[in-house]
């Protein structure tokens, strides 16, 4: 635990220099605001405007970690990652702290845009569609998703290259566009990248006064099944680092 710890702080020091905490800053800052003002004149039922906007920002994550993550790797590129290989007792410490702390900064991300649009639509536009109690729930909700993104992209870029996360990381968002429609009916618990989209729809079902539908769409089984992707995804990535040896810093 104390070798996490010690992990968690260099990770921390390192993104420290980068644009990485500014661009966890601009990028939820610039779009909460971008939103809101054109709502100012964008005739929308509330609910369409506020389910709008959580859409947008659940199908940008995966794009979005998928640039993160690129950017964090090239840290440790830069010295053939040698230091993040070669620091630590345990095999997978530099992993898991660097995916820690990239979540911290992607919840602390997701905080400034969801809260950020909250008070902006309340204070600035004068309205009210939903609760802190659902903007908290939505906060959670995309959390859990991006930490699942950071890490599939973190291995892809630890794996292959950022020009492939990339690539990826833009079929992503299509296919979580996608899974909003019709077409994710069934099987969008399978897939990752369409968990964000998923759950903030049905939570702002359940939080306006729709739970019936909310709750058909979150049982028990399709939450077990995202549980067991999710862990199966930790496992195999976790599993997989440990015969990790670097990668060729060529692209």
């Amino acid at each position: 635990m104390r070798e996490v710890f010690r992990t968690l702080k260099a990770e921390f020091w390192k993104m420290k220099h980068t644009l990485l905490p500014l661009l966890h800053l601009l990028i939820p800052a610039a779009g909460a605001a971008i939103f809101l003002g054109y709502y100012r004149f964008a005739a929308f039922s509330d609910m369409g405007q506020v389910s709008g906007y959580i859409q947008v920002l659940a199908i940008a994550l995966p794009v979005v970690a998928s640039v993160l993550c690129s950017m964090s790797v090239e840290l440790e590129a830069q010295n053939h990652f040698q230091t993040f290989l070669s620091t630590t007792t345990r095999k997978h410490s530099p992993l898991l702290g660097k995916w820690i702390v990239l979540t911290l900064w992607g919840f602390g991300a997701i905080c400034l845009a969801v809260e950020g649009f909250a008070l902006g639509y309340r204070y600035l536009l004068g309205k009210a569609f939903v609760s802190q109690e659902a903007y908290m729930a939505i906060i959670v909700a995309m959390t859990v998703s991006l930490a699942n993104l950071y890490l599939i992209h973190l291995f892809l870029n630890l794996k292959a290259s950022k020009g492939i996360s990339m690539c990826i990381g833009i079929s992503e968002s299509l296919v979580a566009a996608l899974f909003l429609t019709g077409l994710g009916e069934g099987i969008w618990q399978y897939v990752p990248c369409a968990y964000t989209g998923r759950w903030t729809s049905y939570l702002l079902l359940y939080y306006s006064g729709r739970k019936e539908i909310a709750a058909a769409g979150l049982k028990g089984e399709t939450m077990l099944v995202c549980l067991l992707v999710s862990a199966c995804i930790w496992i195999l990535v976790f599993l997989w680092f440990g015969l990790y040896e670097g990668r060729q810093c060529n692209d």
